[in-house]
């Protein structure tokens, strides 16, 4: 039996594990609006509910499975929402922002210049996950942030936030 190595594990860092109520529909809107790759998946012998699925967003791994209640794991819109927002790092936020709401994406907030550096939207997927696509402008020190962001609201100070109501 040969030597296990835990350095040959592909997986580095955090990956974050979605529930969603379809893995073949989530897989579909996450390759057309971001252009992933699904590198494999896993069904439940038992029930046929997809238990597994790897995709690659980018350089970044998601993993899908499908709602699991009886086991604790339910969707975003089963729990009414999602206090989680997943930031994706891209070259041209503006052509994958238009993209992803064509493919079935909610306009939170359309893309625009923040004071620490980015040009970030934010949307909420068709399965109530929160995405925050951001395009790194220029790398400002803190210093610098602290003071453009004087006078700013708290509005534009939260990358994910939806416009105030009036």
């Amino acid at each position: 039996m040969s030597q296990f190595d835990p350095a040959s594990i592909e997986f580095e860092g955090l990956v974050v594990q979605l529930t969603v109520p379809s893995v073949d529909a989530a897989v579909d809107f996450y390759r057309r609006a971001f252009e992933a790759s699904e590198l494999y998946r896993n069904r439940d012998a038992l029930s046929g509910r997809i238990v597994f699925c790897e995709l690659l967003i980018g350089a970044a791994r998601v993993t899908l499975h499908e709602e699991f209640i009886e086991y604790g794991l339910p969707t975003p819109q089963t729990l009414g929402g999602t206090a989680v927002s997943l930031n994706l790092h891209m070259p041209d936020v503006d052509s994958v922002y238009e993209r992803a709401i064509a493919a079935g994406g909610e306009v939170i907030m359309r893309p625009i210049n923040r004071f620490w550096g980015a040009r970030s939207g934010a949307l909420l997927d068709p399965f109530g996950h929160r995405w925050v696509l951001t395009t790194m402008r220029h790398d400002p020190s803190p210093q610098e942030i602290v003071e453009s962001s004087r006078g700013a609201s708290t509005y534009m100070r939260l990358s994910a936030a939806k416009p105030p109501k009036e």
